[in-house]
C-alpha cells in the first residue's frame, strides 16, 4: 500500500496489514491498538538476550539459552496419550535433544537444517532437554554448512528482543476472566518490527524542546523508539526508556504546572488570619487538645488561608489520625471571618456523619450548619437553598449535590474536600468556582508516598499526619479461611456479650452466584477462576438464623435515607451487636465500641478499601479484630491480603497498592484528570519524575501560557495528553 502522507503512515489500520486479517484484529483491539502509531507506542515490558549464543556443550540445568544447532532427527512419542515431538540438535561441541508437547511443530522442524534456538533447559529422565524452547529455522542463504555464517535480520531471533504485555487492557464485554490475548509474541514483534522499518517513527511529533532534550541528554523521539523496541544493546534500551519515561513525566507535570499557574494567575483570595483571639474561640470549642502533629499542621493550614494567594493544599494522614479535628479548625477560622465554608464528603453517610460532629462542638453557638442530602423534599431543598444563597448558613455539609449549578453561595471563602480521591479535579476545580477564589484544603486517608503526589498532585502544597492520636487499641489482622467460621461467630457472640459491637461487611447487595476473579497471565477461563461472591441481605438473613439471640442489622447503598438513618441511629445508641454492609460503612461510621470488623469475599476489596475498612475498629483502647474471609485465585490478590494483615501502616499500605495496580487503579484515572502512562513506573522512575518537574516548572516561568513559536508542538502535545481532562488548563 502506498501513503501519500505521514499522517496516513501512522493511521494506517492493522487490519489491512499481511498476517493480520479480522480475528487477530479482533485480539489485537483488546491490547487498544488499531493503527501502526498505536503499536509504535506499545512498549515493551522486558527484553531477551537472544544475540548470545552458547555452545551446547556449555549449557546448564535451569538456566535459559541460546544454541544455533542442526536438526539431526524429529520423532513423535506417545506418553499417556499425547503426542511428544523430539528433535536431536548438535553442535561441534555436543548435542542435546529438544522436545515439544506440541504436534504441529514436526512440519516446521526440517531434518539436517540448521536452527536457533532459545529455551530453558530441563530434564527428561536422565537426559539434558531443551524444554519448548522457541525457534526459527534458517534459510539456505543465511547459514553455511555449520551453521557459522548464520546473519538474523528479522525480529525475534538473534539480537535482543521485546517482551510485550499480552494482559488486556479492558475486561471483555461479558465480564470474563482477564486472561492473555491468544496472539504469541514472534507475531507482535513481527508487527512492531514491519512499523519500527517503515519509516513510521520518524513521523511521530517531537515535542519535548531540543533544549530541554539536550540538556537531559536524551535521544531523539524516533531513535528512542527503535531502541526500545529493538535495542542494540541492553544499555541502549535503558536510555530509550529513560528518554520516553522522562518525556511522558514531563508533560504530565507541565500540565499540572500550567494548571497552577491560571489558578495562582490573579487570584485574590480573602485573608482569614488565624489571630489570638480567634485561636482561643476555636480550642473553646473543640472536644480535646489537638496533638502536636494535627496542632502542626493546622498551623500550616492557617498560615495559607492568612494569604491572599488561594490555598491549595492536601491534607493526608491514615485512618484514624484526626483529620477531622484540623478540619473543624479551619473552618472555624473561616467562619470566624464572616464567611462561609464548604465541606464535600463522598458518602452521605460521612456527610451525616461530619454534620453530627459539628453540630455537637457547635451546639450554642451562633455557626449555622446545613446539611445537603439526596433524602431532602422539595421544599426543605428549596429552603436549604434560599438560606445558603443569603448567607444564613455559615458551613455547608453534602455530598456531590454541592457541586450542581443551582447551589450558590453569598461568600464561599473556604472549601474542604474529604476523601478526595472519591472525586476529581473538574469537580474540586467546580466548587471553587462557585466562590470568589476560595482556599482549598482537600484531605485522604489513602496516603501517597511523597514524590508520587509530584504528579497527581502537583498543585497542591502537602501536609501529612503521621502519628495516629493516643487512645488506640491494637488490632488484630488476620486472613482467616471458611473452616475458620465457626471461630469467627463465637468470637462475634463473645465480644457481643462485652457490650461491644461487630460489622460483617460484603462487596454486593445482593447474592451474585459465581463472578470471575482476574485470571494470571497465560489460564484461560478455568472454573476455579470463578467465585461465589455473598450479598449483605442474603447474609443478614443467614447471620439472624445462626445468632438469633444477637441484635443484628442492615445497612447498603439501596436503602432509602429514613432506613439508613434509622440504622445508624439503632448503632450509635448501642442498640445493634452485629451490623451487616456493604462498602457504604467504609468511612463516616465512627464508634469507639466496635471491636471487630468481618470482611467476607475480601478478594474483592482494593488494600486501600480493606485498610479503610479494619480503620472501622480499634477507635478505642479496646483490642480489636479485623479478620478477612477469601480466595483469591491470582498471585496478585493473595499477595494483596497478605500485605493486608502483615502491616496497618498506611503508608506501607498505599505504596504496596499503587505497586500491585497501577496509577490507573489507584488514583481511578478517569475521574483524577491524569492520563494513563504507558511507561513510567511512579515507584521505580522517582527520579526522573523529579527531574521532570523541574523541568517542566522551570519552562512554565519562563513561557507560562506556551506561546513562544518553538513551544507551539509541545503546546498541541500537553492538549492531545490533557484532552477532556484538564479542560481548566487555558494555553490560550
Amino acid at each position: 500500500m502506498v501513503h501519500s502522507s505521514a499522517d496516513d503512515l501512522l493511521s494506517r489500520s492493522l487490519q489491512y496489514v499481511k498476517g493480520v486479517g479480522p480475528r487477530r484484529f479482533a485480539l489485537l483491539q483488546r491490547l487498544l491498538l488499531t493503527t501502526t502509531r498505536d503499536l509504535l507506542l506499545f512498549f515493551p515490558i522486558n527484553h531477551k538476550d537472544r544475540a548470545s549464543v552458547t555452545p551446547i556443550a556449555r549449557v546448564k540445568m535451569g538456566q535459559e539459552f541460546n544454541i544455533v544447532a542442526q536438526i539431526i532427527d524429529v520423532r513423535g512419542r506417545r506418553f499417556n496419550g499425547k503426542e511428544k515431538i523430539e528433535a536431536m540438535l548438535q553442535d561441534e561441541s555436543g548435542s542435546i535433544r529438544a522436545s515439544w508437547w506440541n504436534p504441529y511443530i514436526a512440519d516446521k522442524l526440517t531434518p539436517n537444517a540448521w536452527a536457533f534456538f532459545s529455551g530453558k533447559v530441563g530434564s527428561f529422565g536422565e537426559r539434558r532437554e531443551l524444554s519448548s524452547p522457541e525457534f526459527e529455522v534458517l534459510n539456505d542463504s543465511e547459514d553455511g554448512d555449520d551453521g557459522s555464517s548464520v546473519a538474523f535480520t528479522g525480529p525475534s531471533f538473534g539480537r535482543i528482543v521485546p517482551i510485550y504485555n499480552l494482559r488486556p487492557k479492558q475486561r471483555s464485554p461479558d465480564g470474563t476472566p482477564v486472561a492473555e490475548v491468544r496472539l504469541n509474541q514472534n507475531f507482535l514483534r513481527k508487527l512492531v518490527w514491519d512499523a519500527v522499518n517503515s519509516g513510521a517513527a520518524e513521523q511521530l511529533s517531537d515535542a519535548l524542546p531540543p533544549t530541554v532534550r539536550q540538556q537531559r541528554r536524551l535521544m531523539t523521539l524516533s531513535d528512542a523508539i527503535r531502541q526500545i523496541h529493538f535495542p542494540d544493546s541492553f544499555e541502549k534500551a535503558e536510555q530509550a526508556r529513560r528518554t520516553l519515561v522522562f518525556e511522558e513525566l514531563f508533560m504530565l507535570a507541565l500540565g499540572v504546572a500550567l494548571r497552577r499557574a491560571q489558578v495562582d494567575k490573579g487570584a485574590q483570595s480573602k485573608r482569614l488570619v488565624l489571630v489570638p483571639a480567634i485561636e482561643k474561640r476555636i480550642t473553646a470549642r473543640l472536644p480535646f487538645e489537638l496533638t502536636s502533629e494535627q496542632s502542626k499542621v493546622f498551623r500550616e493550614i492557617a498560615a495559607d488561608m492568612g494569604r491572599t494567594r488561594p490555598m491549595n493544599r492536601l491534607l493526608q494522614g491514615d485512618v484514624g489520625s484526626g483529620k477531622t479535628a484540623v478540619a473543624v479548625s479551619a473552618l472555624l477560622l473561616c467562619v470566624a471571618h464572616g464567611s462561609q465554608a464548604a465541606m464535600l464528603a463522598p458518602t452521605e453517610v460521612l456527610a451525616e456523619q461530619h454534620y453530627r460532629t459539628l453540630s455537637k462542638m457547635l451546639q450554642n453557638s451562633r455557626v449555622n450548619l446545613g446539611l445537603l442530602r439526596g433524602g431532602m423534599n422539595a421544599g426543605e431543598r428549596a429552603e436549604f437553598l434560599e438560606r445558603l444563597a443569603a448567607g444564613e448558613i455559615h458551613i455547608a455539609i453534602g455530598t456531590h449535590a454541592l457541586l450542581e449549578e443551582n447551589v450558590r453561595f453569598k461568600e464561599l471563602s473556604l472549601v474542604i474536600v474529604d476523601e478526595q480521591h472519591k472525586f476529581g479535579v473538574s469537580q474540586r476545580m467546580s466548587l471553587r468556582k462557585k466562590g470568589n477564589s476560595p482556599h482549598v484544603l482537600v484531605m485522604t486517608a489513602t496516603p501517597i508516598p511523597r514524590t508520587l503526589t509530584l504528579t497527581l498532585y502537583g498543585d497542591l502544597e502537602v501536609s501529612s499526619i503521621n502519628a495516629p492520636p493516643p487512645g488506640r487499641g491494637e488490632i488484630e489482622s488476620k486472613w482467616v479461611k471458611e473452616a475458620d467460621r465457626p471461630k469467627i461467630y463465637r468470637l462475634i457472640l463473645n465480644e457481643a456479650r462485652k457490650g461491644h459491637a461487630c460489622y460483617v461487611v460484603l462487596p454486593r447487595i445482593d447474592e451474585a452466584g459465581e463472578v470471575a476473579s482476574p485470571a494470571p497471565a497465560g489460564k484461560r477461563g478455568q472454573q476455579s477462576l470463578w467465585n461465589e461472591v455473598k450479598g449483605a441481605e442474603a447474609e443478614f438473613k443467614r447471620l439472624r438464623e445462626h445468632m438469633p439471640t444477637l441484635r443484628i442489622e442492615l445497612l447498603h447503598g439501596r436503602m432509602d435515607s429514613e432506613q439508613k438513618d434509622l440504622a445508624l441511629q439503632r448503632l450509635r445508641e448501642g442498640k445493634v451487636d452485629v451490623l451487616v454492609s456493604t462498602q457504604v460503612i467504609e468511612v463516616g461510621i465512627d464508634l469507639p465500641n466496635a471491636t471487630v470488623m468481618v470482611i467476607e469475599n475480601a478478594e474483592m476489596f482494593g488494600l486501600s478499601a480493606l485498610h479503610q475498612l479494619r480503620g472501622r475498629v480499634g477507635r478505642s483502647e479496646r483490642k480489636s479484630y479485623c479478620l478477612v474471609l477469601g480466595d483469591p485465585k491470582t498471585d496478585e490478590g493473595r499477595e494483596r491480603l497478605k500485605t493486608f494483615v502483615s502491616t496497618r501502616d498506611g503508608f506501607k499500605i498505599a505504596e504496596a497498592d499503587f505497586a500491585l495496580r497501577g496509577p490507573g487503579q489507584f488514583f481511578g484515572t478517569a475521574q483524577s484528570g491524569m492520563p494513563e502512562l504507558k511507561i513510567a513506573d511512579l515507584l521505580r522512575d522517582q527520579d526522573v519524575l523529579v527531574e521532570a518537574r523541574d523541568a517542566a516548572q522551570a519552562l512554565v516561568r519562563s513561557d507560562e501560557r506556551l506561546s513562544r513559536p518553538e513551544h507551539s508542538k509541545l503546546r498541541s502535545r500537553v492538549r492531545e495528553v490533557f484532552s477532556g481532562k484538564l479542560e481548566f488548563v487555558d494555553m490560550g
